[in-house]
């Protein structure tokens, strides 16, 4: 069998580009052909390489026996060798479908994976949240649930984590988009430290273009106290996992509330995470409320104590039993595979 991924190129910065990587690694270790095409070049540089994986060019797709679009399909591939296609649903809805708003459907993501869904051989949601409202657009009734997932063995426990000064350790981690930011958990920080006054916030993420808003929402506080529960703030990094091991609660910013890549990430290091919703965790505030944050924190924080390491190796199993990509490839993905192309 042999398969091209039509994906983007961002090693370390795009959920999308991992997963991909992710999938490919593990197809490949279960005999398949399985390679990656980059939808925005045709031709990428002979020097574009990560840990093994090098893009190849369009014209490998006249030999590909199905096309799994995550990014787009190239109009010229498209034309050129039709193929049998799966689409795989990344991008969360509500931020798709604030795009369109806010450029005033200048820009159509949502209704583009709508048309994806219904103009391939199946297509796939990767989270709960993403299905239940895709579903209503499938009139071929082709669309399947197949959960995000992460190369397990690339984050666990164990290994070099980062040593907090303070503790309960609370961390954003996570790429800036319109559907997720850091903004609530720092406001709720000055209600945490009410009751927990070691309580501190590691963010990673912020980017320089956005760089003034985050100065102005945490030094414009009255004498800058906010900066003061804040024991480490961080432009965009590539290594987040001794991070991960080291904090307690990693916060999810994003409102749909799904478990992204950074949730699971997290979960297999040990930490615990408080979300608006989901069957990954037991803490769900009230949306952007931020009391029912800090009190939200503050149960995970009790729950913790009560038993450290119990609490860290919860959180992993869940992320092995749920978010493993190489059981996912073999038991999920390849299954579909096979059905579409027997079709």
């Amino acid at each position: 069998m042999k398969i091209l991924h039509f994906s983007n190129w961002a090693p370390r910065r795009s959920g999308l580009y991992e997963c991909t990587k992710d999938q490919i690694k593990y197809e490949r270790q279960m005999g398949i052909d399985s390679q990656m095409a980059i939808y925005e070049r045709e031709n990428p540089p002979e020097d574009w390489e990560d840990e093994g994986l090098k893009p190849v060019s369009w014209d490998w797709a006249e030999q590909a026996d199905l096309y799994i679009i995550h990014r787009g399909l190239p109009e010229k591939v498209a034309n050129k060798w039709p193929k049998k296609k799966i689409t795989v649903i990344h991008g969360t809805t509500e931020f798709l479908l604030l795009e369109e708003i806010f450029s005033k459907a200048d820009k159509t993501p949502f209704n583009t994976h709508i048309n994806l869904i219904n103009t391939s051989d199946a297509s796939v949601a990767v989270n709960e949240h993403d299905y239940s409202i895709y579903k209503i657009y499938d009139r071929k009734n082709t669309l399947h649930f197949i959960h995000d997932a992460i190369d397990i063995s690339k984050f666990s426990i164990n290994g070099y984590k980062h040593e907090y000064m303070k503790h309960p350790q609370i961390l954003y981690a996570d790429s800036l988009r319109v559907n997720k930011n850091p903004a609530h958990i720092i406001w709720a920080m000055s209600e945490i430290v009410k009751k927990i006054p070691t309580a501190r916030l590691t963010i990673l993420g912020l980017d320089l273009e956005s760089i003034l808003t985050w100065r102005n929402i945490i030094l414009r506080s009255p004498n800058r106290f906010l900066e003061g529960y804040l024991e480490n703030t961080q432009l965009e990094v590539t290594e987040v996992r001794p991070y991960m091991r080291g904090a307690d609660i990693l916060y999810n910013g994003n409102m749909s509330g799904i478990s992204s890549r950074v949730e699971m990430e997290a979960m297999a290091c040990g930490c615990q995470i408080l979300s608006w919703t989901g069957n990954f965790t037991k803490w769900h505030p009230e949306i952007y409320n931020i009391q029912d944050i800090a009190n939200k924190v503050m149960d995970c924080w009790e729950y913790i104590q009560k038993d450290p390491i119990k609490a860290r190796q919860e959180a992993r199993q869940y992320a092995i039993d749920h978010f493993n990509m190489e059981q996912k490839v073999k038991d999920e993905y390849i299954p579909l595979y096979k059905k579409v192309l027997d079709r």
